[in-house]
């Protein structure tokens, strides 16, 4: 397919013809997807923005098209720094598809990134609703309850997660601090303790885990978890330093 940028203007004012078919439109919008995506996929944001923008103003464009188009737009937005309007495109996309649960994810992680917390919450809660399957989602439900000291709802959260993967570091590591933090001492151990199971580099695991440890008075072994904490900790750091000398 060509990535002729005039691919878009020529598809766009096809539709203009009197007595054009169904399936010339089909085509035409189909076109002007590979354009938006070509031009997503290399890189050249603007050029997408500019595409999507046209299979928006085609005047065959479905609601469920027009909501994939303002998602897309609302992602190329972020990239490009613009939260104003992204969030306007996510806004649109759920306009046009209430039940567009990555929209609503979306909208969610800009509020989370913006530490806008409870707006955060609303929109998860949102996205949940219509998708209940995803871990993540539940995951970052829970940090925004926990940032927001609410340590119950956080817990609940993150128990979600696992009951969707077990295996969720992310989620395990989280509901353990959120027992540490709650003073649940052997709850708190057993999903740090699982924690380091699942990732044995895992050293901010080992160092909770040791200071846990330590509240408790086993002394011998939250030194050990502290030892090996720091040991892991300076390994990280001189990957890091090493990674970033190759390039």
């Amino acid at each position: 397919m060509s990535k002729n940028p005039k691919l878009i203007s020529r598809a766009y004012k096809s539709t203009d013809k009197p007595g054009f078919s169904i399936e010339n439109n089909e085509q035409a919008l189909s076109d002007l997807m590979v354009v938006a995506y070509t031009h997503q996929k290399n890189g050249e944001i603007s050029l997408a923005i500019q595409a999507w923008n046209a299979l928006l103003n085609h005047t065959a464009i479905d609601k469920d098209l027009s909501a994939n188009a303002h998602l897309s737009l609302g992602n190329l937005h972020q990239l490009q720094g613009n939260d104003d309007l992204a969030i306007e495109s996510m806004s649109k996309a759920i306009e046009a598809n209430p039940n567009s649960s990555e929209a609503y994810f979306c909208l969610a992680h800009m509020a989370q990134s913006k530490e806008d917390f409870e707006t955060a919450i609303k929109h998860f809660k949102s996205a949940l609703k219509l998708n209940n399957k995803d871990c993540g989602a539940f995951n970052n439900l829970g940090n925004c309850y926990d940032r927001l000291e609410k340590t119950k709802e956080a817990i609940e959260a993150y128990s979600k997660a696992i009951e969707l993967d077990e295996g969720y570091i992310a989620a395990v590591y989280n509901r353990g601090n959120a027992f540490l933090k709650s003073g649940k001492d052997d709850l708190a151990y057993k999903d740090l303790s699982k924690a380091i199971e699942l990732d044995t580099n895992f050293y901010q695991a080992y160092y909770n885990r040791g200071t846990l440890l330590k509240r408790m008075g086993q002394d011998a072994q939250a030194q050990q978890d502290l030892d090996k904490a720091k040991t892991l900790a300076q390994q990280d750091l001189e990957s890091q330093e090493a990674q970033g000398n190759t390039h």
